[in-house]
């Protein structure tokens, strides 16, 4: 293990809680933690955001197809690849030329696709295309930690999707993307659990959230959900660039919280801060 990974984190900035303001951003994550890290673990990290690059690469396609100006507003969030990197691959696309090899392959792939003057690149398809082709590149990550929070997260998506289709009456089979035991249940079981009440750990919670009313309430259940996963699974990872991975994801969750209410995401940072300072085994030779 790496000595610098344990100096990181050890080192991250404090955040004031009572401040009404947010001192510590995903932004300045990025700019003191990502040029410590090697070239592959800095892309590993940065997948942490990568929901942001499948969000960037919709509205700038949009805008391509509808011969706007290639621009994104100022609230949009930068995942895994810049702003640069996207405009890159369309252009590249568009000059039938290969994109950037830092971008993974998905990404041109799909542009392709949307580009296609034949593809109906304006219906709820693409959303769900995109998302089918990422969790197929996810699942061939090196990493198997991160591997299996998209994993994770696939799973967690497709239930949600098949738990509202079912309330609306809507065909099920039709709405889940990707692969996977999970997918392949809700895909072809006719049980009411389609058979995973008792193989998923969270589906019984997913089907409670069903139930509230109040749409914000909904998604702080989710993203609770989604914390808790990366506090299990970090447990025996100290000072790697898991750690480092799962910081980020709680901090993008416990980021947007704070901006919807200033009170819980108070909360979620204390609990992020409270994570990364105890719980920990130091090595001995960080002990002194």
């Amino acid at each position: 293990m790496s000595s610098k990974y344990y100096y990181l984190i050890a080192g991250l900035a404090e955040i004031s809680l009572d401040d009404d303001r947010l001192p510590y951003s995903v932004d300045t994550f990025r700019e003191e933690i990502f040029p410590s890290l090697s070239a592959s673990d800095r892309r590993l990290v940065g997948l942490a955001l990568e929901q942001y690059d499948r969000r960037n690469l919709l509205t700038l396609l949009e805008k391509a197809k509808g011969g706007e100006d290639l621009q994104l507003d100022d609230t949009a969030v930068t995942g895994s690849l810049t702003f640069e990197q996207l405009v890159g691959v369309i252009e590249a696309v568009r000059a039938g030329e290969s994109a950037d090899n830092a971008v993974p392959e998905y990404i041109s792939r799909f542009t392709k696709e949307y580009l296609d003057d034949e593809w109906q690149s304006h219906s709820a398809f693409a959303e769900d295309r995109l998302s089918s082709l990422f969790y197929e590149y996810a699942s061939t990550i090196g990493n198997g930690f991160v591997r299996d929070w998209f994993s994770f997260n696939l799973d967690l998506n497709n239930i949600q999707t098949a738990l509202t289709a079912r309330k609306h009456s809507l065909p099920v089979q039709n709405l889940i993307v990707g692969d996977g035991e999970v997918a392949e249940a809700l895909r072809t079981s006719g049980a009411k659990d389609w058979g995973l009440s008792q193989t998923v750990g969270f589906f019984d919670r997913l089907v409670r959230i069903q139930d509230e009313a109040d749409l914000t309430a909904r998604e702080r259940e989710i993203d609770m959900i989604k914390w808790n996963w990366m506090e299990e699974h970090t447990f025996f990872h100290y000072f790697t660039v898991e750690k480092l991975f799962a910081f980020l994801v709680r901090l993008d969750i416990a980021g947007r919280w704070l901006k919807l209410d200033k009170e819980k995401g108070q909360e979620m940072f204390r609990s992020l801060i409270a994570s990364l300072k105890s719980g920990v085994e130091v090595p001995a030779e960080f002990a002194e």
